[in-house]
């Protein structure tokens, strides 16, 4: 799912040729229509416009977690209680990304926990479109342990949202540039896999260090408040890398997904725990 190409559209307009941008560049813009539903056309893309789209895709979690915050906001203006705001401000994510990584968690949590410890079970479990037990625990969790983290946050910490968006985006990418890829070929929707290399990650890491500094400057964010999420981030990915390697020799797409609800669930209760000590 998270590391496979997306069909064009037949009907999608091109660039005009004087318009071609770097890929660099270009990527961003591939980024968006990657990773969320935001409708920024653009295609067609060239391949190498695609394997920069991981790049950026901290950048779309700025851009969704900004998104949260000024409904957060609004929400909060308007006088609404903290469990409706946080709830406002969840579903708005899920809109922005058409609910792309609590789909990857969901068949994640289905393949693992129901293969019993047997490879090919859990990539095939993961293939099905039908929600499991696991699945939908996993979701009813997430969904629960956000929205109670958000709901702790004051109107002057909506910047939280933006924060952790964006670097829990970065752990994924992470395990993009430096996990296998086990998801079998005709599986793919898209017959080119993104390739993700170490100036890919730099560049999403750069976005997260951007994130942070940009919340600390502006007091929005407390240096110790990020540096422990960067640290929980970093350690969680590093956990997870080393379970799905044992469990399925690699990464797929739905693992990547996963990896990202995990992060930000770490990222939150990082910052909570650093805001009340």
């Amino acid at each position: 799912m998270l590391a496979e190409l997306p069909e064009a559209p037949r009907a999608a307009p091109a660039e005009p040729p004087g318009r071609q941008y770097p890929p660099p560049l270009r990527g961003v813009r591939a980024a968006f229509v990657f990773f969320s539903r935001i409708p920024l056309g653009g295609f067609p893309y060239r391949a190498s416009d695609w394997q920069w789209a991981p790049a950026h895709l901290p950048l779309v979690g700025v851009t969704v977690g900004a998104a949260c915050a000024a409904v957060a906001a609004l929400g909060a203006f308007a006088g609404l209680g903290s469990p409706i705001v946080a709830t406002l401000a969840l579903g708005t994510s899920m809109w922005l990304t058409g609910a792309f990584h609590e789909d990857g968690l969901a068949d994640s949590a289905d393949g693992l926990g129901g293969a019993h410890g047997q490879r090919k079970r859990a990539l095939e479990i993961m293939k099905d479109s039908r929600i499991g037990t696991y699945g939908a625990v996993a979701l009813i969790l997430s969904c629960m342990l956000r929205v109670a983290c958000i709901a702790e946050l004051a109107p002057g910490g909506f910047y939280g949202l933006v924060y952790v968006h964006c670097a829990a985006r970065i752990g994924p990418v992470w395990l993009m540039a430096t996990e296998a890829r086990v998801s079998e070929p005709e599986a793919s929707k898209s017959p080119t896999p993104l390739q993700t290399h170490v100036v890919h990650l730099m560049t999403a890491l750069g976005w997260g260090i951007a994130c942070a500094a940009l919340g600390i400057y502006l007091a929005w964010l407390t240096w110790q408040a990020a540096l422990a999420a960067a640290i929980t981030l970093a350690v969680l990915a590093l956990l997870c890398a080393r379970y799905f390697r044992k469990a399925v020799g690699g990464v797929t797409g739905d693992l990547l997904g996963a990896t990202e609800q995990v992060g930000e669930i770490g990222a939150w209760l990082a910052l909570l725990i650093v805001a009340r000590s």
